[in-house]
């Protein structure tokens, strides 16, 4: 089956690295976590569920600009390391 854009997938599945991952969203105390299930860090917290899951996708966001500018440290510590 050939991959055909994440609007067509279930949804509470997103793909990242051609592999699907579990979005969960359950009750907790006033309001509701939504997490990616084996994934600690990515979690968030909301009155509703919509808000939940909107807020997940502001932490998985965050976490990849995070991520992308360490990436571009690292190159550029490998480009003066190159030159040096």
């Amino acid at each position: 089956m050939a991959f055909s854009g994440i609007a067509n997938l279930p949804k509470i599945y997103f793909v990242l690295y051609n592999e699907a991952m579990k979005i969960i969203v359950r009750k907790d105390g006033a309001g509701y976590l939504a997490e990616v299930a084996g994934h600690p860090h990515l979690f968030a917290w909301a009155e509703t569920k919509p808000e939940a899951r909107a807020e997940l996708k502001n932490v998985v966001e965050m976490m990849l600009d995070y991520h992308l500018e360490q990436i571009d440290v690292e190159r550029r510590v490998k480009s003066q390391l190159a030159t040096a």
